[in-house]
């Protein structure tokens, strides 16, 4: 990864309807800088942690980050950062803009294994195309850039998946699965039924939908969790009926993906009582 250090875009300039790039850059903290000051941008900013991590906070809320954590940053909201140990974090920055983000929440996520190799095998190429870090991108570097960050907003739940499956019977098996899985249910139950083998079956759902089983699956966690906490069920009670018992990494997970703990939302859910007069 040492080779991502150096990889400045800073006058990208690549539009579509509804999104333009301004920068991209892959680079690693300084050693000696143990933090980042709080600050705000005008524009959007996404910030996935290649390796490394620390604790990014953002409005009123901090969340632990890690390699494969992405943070996506709408403008105008407050964020610092603060490295954790002495490794320096090295991250993948992309400013831009995008057609509603004012109207977005910060949000914190973690890509799958696949989706952390795409973006790294991107990068790569992205370094063997730009060889000078003052000219603009060339047109196979647009394609890369626009690819990288279309993928980052789908994960960041910006922008919708991939189109529905066409109306095939092997798709409508397909959706049927996905339809019927549990949050707490283990994976390979569903492989099973599926007649597939697994990294196959998850090929043909990511294909059509823009997600892997076991990202449906933390999808269907987290809102159930949401849920739960908001009607005032316990944490552990919670973990459980989502398939994560371990109490303690569920309240990690959850705070992972919301930038708050389980105690903190059932806090914020749950009505003022007032004394009687």
């Amino acid at each position: 990864m040492r080779e991502f250090r150096s990889l400045l875009i800073d006058n990208a300039r690549l539009r579509i309807p509804g999104l333009e790039v301004l920068m991209l850059a892959a680079h690693g903290h300084m050693p000696e800088l143990a933090s980042v000051s709080q600050h705000r941008h005008v524009w959007s900013q996404a910030i996935l942690y290649l390796s490394g991590g620390g604790r990014q906070t953002f409005a009123n809320h901090w969340a632990r980050v890690e390699a494969g954590t992405l943070v996506m940053m709408p403008p105008g909201v407050s964020h610092s950062f603060e490295r954790l140990g002495r490794r320096a974090p090295l991250c993948l920055l992309i400013d831009f803009r995008f057609r509603g983000a004012r109207q977005r929440h910060a949000t914190v996520t973690s890509l799958s294994r696949s989706e952390l190799s795409q973006v790294r095998q991107n990068l790569a190429q992205l370094v063997k195309l730009h060889k000078d870090a003052h000219e603009g991108p060339r047109c196979e570097s647009a394609v890369v850039i626009l690819q990288t960050l279309m993928m980052l907003l789908r994960s960041a739940g910006w922008l919708d998946r991939a189109p529905a499956l066409p109306d095939h019977p092997r798709n409508r098996a397909l959706i049927g699965l996905v339809g019927k899985l549990e949050p707490s249910a283990p994976l390979l139950e569903t492989v099973t039924q599926s007649g597939y083998q697994r990294d196959h079956l998850n090929r043909l759902i990511k294909r059509h939908t823009g997600l892997t089983l076991g990202q449906h699956r933390a999808k269907r966690r987290l809102a159930l969790a949401k849920k739960l906490l908001s009607e005032g069920v316990q944490v552990g009670s919670v973990a459980d009926a989502v398939g994560l018992p371990d109490q303690s990494y569920f309240a990690r997970w959850f705070r992972r993906q919301t930038g708050v703990t389980p105690s903190a939302l059932q806090r914020s859910a749950s009505p003022t009582t007032r004394a009687p007069a």
